[in-house]
């Protein structure tokens, strides 16, 4: 296999960490994957350093090559800060969930650190677990994730956890946070209703339209045109510029490109 590119970054340190763990082993890729249950690519994507492997990957090599769980997770940790692009999304810990605002963040979190697995791989896995917990729909997986909507149950939440390949010994914290979510979201008033078809439209101003935007992921690049006219706007999960109306983002429909990729 070729030298890691850059062994001193997070990514390149695991890679380089899952190597040298291996070679002291004395197992070659293809032993290593055979003893793990993974494809021969598997093993040469996680010692290739040049992108984080799923924590699930991570310890399953550790165990097989004699590394401690908590070094090979520290390790995995620094690499998704120092290996990525971005940061990873702000979330309290599992016991602190007081909101369901808390709850999709810690969702979210979740899918990082697995690794940002497509809402194919998201429903390929829940469903092959689908006789223990529920299925789980690319578009819910995908909602979820983006936090556009809430997580309806706890048969959906264990579905979406299996799909991030969250260890099921954790479900039961899971099932206390979101039961605290729903009582606060129990507590708290909801909005007034929308108007009536016939009413009269209430105007949006320029700075209420830019924060729903930005609520929404899209990013808006020019002045607030109008609830109907077309708004050019940069999508923050994906980074493409498209144009859309305000009118529709309300509706849900947001960025085309995320939405095709959910599909």
């Amino acid at each position: 296999m070729a030298p890691i590119d850059d062994p001193n970054n997070g990514v390149g340190r695991l890679a380089r960490e899952l190597r040298e763990a291996r070679s002291r082993r004395g197992l070659t890729r293809r032993e290593l994957a055979s003893r793990i249950n993974r494809s021969l690519t598997t093993i040469q994507r996680a010692e290739a350093g040049e992108v984080r492997p799923t924590l699930l990957v991570a310890r399953e090599i550790a165990e097989a090559c004699g590394i401690g769980a908590d070094d090979i997770e520290i390790l995995w940790k620094k690499a998704s800060r120092l290996g990525r692009g971005h940061r990873m999304t702000d979330a309290p810990r599992l016991n602190l969930v007081r909101t369901s605002a808390d709850l999709a963040a810690a969702l979210r979190r979740v899918w990082e650190e697995n690794g940002e697995p497509t809402s194919r791989q998201m429903e390929e896995r829940a469903e092959a677990r689908s006789k223990e917990f529920a299925p789980l729909s690319r578009m819910s997986a995908w909602r979820i994730r983006e936090r556009k909507q809430p997580v309806t149950s706890v048969r959906q939440m264990h579905a979406y956890l299996i799909a991030c390949e969250v260890p099921e010994e954790s479900f039961p914290g899971w099932v206390k946070a979101w039961q605290r979510a729903k009582r606060d979201e129990r507590r708290t008033p909801r909005p007034a209703p929308a108007p009536a078809p016939g009413h009269p439209r209430r105007k949006v101003t320029p700075s209420e339209a830019f924060s729903f935007m930005l609520q929404a992921g899209l990013k808006p690049l020019d002045p607030f045109p109008g609830q109907m006219a077309p708004w050019t706007a940069v999508c923050t999960t994906c980074s493409s510029i498209s144009r859309v109306r305000y009118s529709k983002v309300k509706m849900g429909i947001g960025c085309r490109i995320c939405l095709r990729d959910a599909a």
